[in-house]
């Protein structure tokens, strides 16, 4: 360890040129140093302060003023700026007014507040005058022009506030409505990739479609057809028929029974032995035919055309034909036998034999002759009945209770089953469209109650196992709705997407989203068919809102239990509509109907297929063609209903049969045979009341009907209800009404009609 001596101890700091001063010796080496210290100490101190030399020359004349004469200064170019409505430079000014502590007048607040509101900003105005009029009061010198800026102000604000929450509830909008509708662009684009479509450029109408024994389909509804008086040819709708080959291709297109201007097939269903069975309108007469596989009438028992008019058709609707087991067909539908129509529209069945020999016409009437009645659909049942489904309500003006359901079964011989008035269980008529076998025995029908879809299952006697109903499904979430309340939505949507930094949409785009998404109109849904699938019930409904000429395709699968097992929309910016489904192997269904969305221009028909899902298909696993179906079993009828309607027989001769046609082919017959169908005077068959046992004769009795009477009495069998009216059944006959042609002609393009 060193031990320094008191010489060598550390001193404490000084100042160097102290010490050089002190020893005075500036030639020794150390002289430089010291003079480099006192120069570099020099010079820090001149940086450190510099003198008034150095000051900034353009704030130096400034900077010698006073400050009560700066104010006075800038109070002069105050002056300036506000004659020259300079709005940006009066801020800045009066902000350098308040830095110099000597106070701002409250003029002086008023032209700053009026500044602000010239550059519309809103708050800092609104500040400026709730200052301003506070501070001066009445007596200021813009007081009036303040309270008038003030209200102005106020206003701005609230619609700026209005405007902001505009456009956020527009950015909230338009992001849900933007994903909808571009999802719903994509399901119809789909739709329309995969739909087919065949027609003419008119309205071409499919009703019914049932399978080809070579695989394909065959499609029956309305052509079309405008007049050419070259061709002499008429304007009207005609029935047409469509064959398509296995893939779904056109095979050829023929007009079938002639031209008309009110034709229309409503039923079509393939025979055993081939051919098919269709029914529907004919020059105003509900007709039933059978034809071959090339379209073309068969022969009846008479060696004519076997093409039998059974009804008049006023509303060109009915031609509800089905197969009646082993015993021939029934024609089904309803019609009124007065003209002044005091007496009720019923219900009537007319039996026909295989070779179209006219059996007998049947109307119903019981103690439903207080009923409007309509037939709109029927369906065999395994066991050879036929469940007819249709609307009734009151006959009388005094009686307001809505429409109900009407369900009638029958055998194949006409005899009634059951008859049920299904009444309506909340607000809106009720009223069946289709029917289809159920599972385990009875039936499913659907249609409408009020807006919504109705659908119905009920057993083998009649009585009620579920019903269910289902509401309208827009296209589009409630929450896109948003933007049908606001207003100038397409500047607030492009505006509020700027503010994101997102790419603003063009305006037509807005338009369409808004389109879709605010459709006005009261909703509706209603069914069209219904089918029976492996595994539960295919309904084909329709849905719109207001407009019936814009529907879309809606397509709901339910079990047996009447739970929904998917719900799926089909369609495209136009009117939309299935009318028939057949049931595949895979599991799912070959789709027909109508569209105009796409095509060849009018409406057209279209086809496409699904899977059990819903979801599109390709043309695969289409099953098997048509094949002849086993002879239905006879099973027993199970008892009648409490509220059965005795049949009656009216001899009214509306019901004809058609006059033949000319022999060797189709075409029109002549005046002889016209004259002898005219003179033809065809009765309808007579036929008592099925015989019932004792005791189901007292339970009829004992138990009343759905409308208060006692019990379901027959009609007496000597009078019709024209008879009893007292007034002479029509003697028109179906041959004299319909003009002559009966054969098939081939049509180059089809077209249709309005639904």
């Amino acid at each position: 360890m060193v031990i320094l001596s008191p010489s060598r101890r550390a001193r404490p700091f000084k100042n160097p040129t102290a010490r050089c001063r002190r020893r005075g010796d500036i030639r020794r080496p150390r002289a430089i140093v010291c003079a480099a210290i006192l120069l570099w100490a020099g010079l820090l101190i001149l940086v450190a302060h510099p003198g008034p030399a150095h000051a900034q020359p353009a704030q130096a004349q400034e900077d010698v003023l006073t400050p009560g004469v700066r104010y006075d200064v800038l109070k002069h170019r105050l002056n300036l700026a506000i004659r020259a409505k300079n709005s940006k430079q009066t801020i800045d000014i009066i902000a350098q007014l308040r830095k110099t502590r000597l106070g701002v007048s409250g003029e002086t607040l008023f032209y700053e507040a009026h500044a602000h509101y010239l550059l519309k900003n809103w708050t800092a105005a609104y500040r400026g005058l709730v200052a301003y009029l506070n501070t001066v009061g009445r007596k200021g010198r813009n007081y009036k022009a303040g309270i008038g800026l003030f209200v102005e102000t106020e206003r701005e604000i609230k619609k700026n506030r209005r405007m902001s929450s505009d456009l956020a509830r527009a950015d909230r909008s338009w992001t849900i409505a933007s994903a909808a509708y571009d999802r719903v662009s994509k399901q119809r684009n789909a739709w329309k990739e995969k739909v087919k479509t065949f027609g003419g450029p008119k309205d071409d109408t499919a009703w019914a479609m049932a399978r080809r024994a070579d695989g394909g389909f065959l499609i029956g509804g309305t052509f079309e057809q405008s007049a050419d008086k070259k061709k002499k040819q008429e304007a009207g709708r005609n029935m047409g028929l469509m064959a398509l080959s296995r893939d779904g291709r056109m095979a050829w297109n023929r007009i079938v029974i002639g031209p008309a201007k009110d034709g229309s097939i409503r039923s079509l269903t393939a025979l055993p032995k081939g051919g098919f069975l269709l029914g529907g309108v004919h020059r105003g007469f509900q007709i039933a035919a059978r034809i071959d596989a090339n379209a073309v009438p068969i022969r009846d028992h008479n060696g004519d055309p076997w093409v039998s008019g059974y009804a008049r058709s006023k509303d060109g609707t009915g031609g509800v034909v089905t197969r009646a087991g082993n015993a021939g067909f029934i024609a089904m539908g309803a019609e009124t036998f007065v003209k002044d129509g005091k007496n009720p529209r019923l219900p009537f069945a007319v039996r026909l034999s295989k070779d179209g020999k006219n059996l007998g016409k049947t109307v119903y009437t019981g103690n439903a002759a207080r009923f409007w009645h309509d037939i709109t659909d029927a369906v065999a049942l395994p066991g050879g009945d036929i469940v007819a489904v249709g609307e009734t309500r009151p006959q009388a003006a005094w009686d307001t209770r809505p429409g109900m359901g009407y369900m009638l079964r029958i055998t194949p011989q006409g005899k009634v089953v059951w008859a049920q008035r299904i009444p309506a269980q909340g607000k809106g008529d009720l009223r069946f469209s289709a029917v289809a076998p159920a599972h385990g025995g009875g039936v499913i029908a659907a249609g409408r109650q009020g807006g919504r879809l109705f659908i119905f299952k009920a057993g083998a006697d009649g009585r009620e196992v579920w019903r269910k109903t289902i509401a309208y499904r827009d296209l589009m979430p409630a929450a896109a709705r948003g933007l049908c309340s606001i207003g100038r939505v397409v500047s607030l949507v492009i505006e509020s997407q700027k503010q994101k930094n997102r790419p603003p949409p063009s305006p037509d785009r807005v338009a369409a989203v808004r389109d879709l998404a605010c459709r006005t109109g009261t909703p509706f849904v209603s069914a069209a068919a219904v089918s029976t699938r492996k595994y539960g019930y295919l309904v084909l409904a329709f849905q719109g809102r207001g407009n019936r000429k814009k529907t879309d395709i809606r397509l709901i699968a339910i079990d047996d239990s009447g739970k929904v097992l998917w719900d799926r929309i089909h369609g495209h910016d136009g009117f939309d509509l299935a009318t028939s489904a057949l049931a595949t192997e895979d599991g799912g269904s070959i789709i027909a109907g109508t569209t105009d969305s796409i095509g060849t221009g009018g409406r057209d028909f279209l086809i496409f297929k699904i899977d059990r899902s819903g979801a599109f298909a390709p043309w695969t696993k289409l099953g098997p063609p048509a094949k002849p179906s086993p002879k239905p079993a006879k099973a027993k009828s199970p008892a009648p209903a409490a509220d059965a309607n005795s049949p009656e027989k009216p001899k009214s001769k509306s019901a004809r049969k058609p006059e033949p046609a000319a022999k060797g082919g189709g075409g029109r017959a002549t005046e002889n045979s016209l004259e002898k169908q005219a003179s033809e005077k065809q009765a309808p068959e007579k036929q008592a009341p099925e015989k019932q046992a004792p005791e189901k004769q007292a339970k009829l009795k004992e138990e009343p009907t759905e409308d208060g009477s006692a019990e379901a009495k027959p009609q007496p069998d000597s009078a019709s209800p024209a008879e009893a009216a007292g007034e002479d059944p029509p003697e028109t006959s179906f041959g004299e009404i319909f003009g002559a042609v009966f054969g098939g002609g081939d049509s180059e393009k089809p077209d249709t009609p309005e639904e």
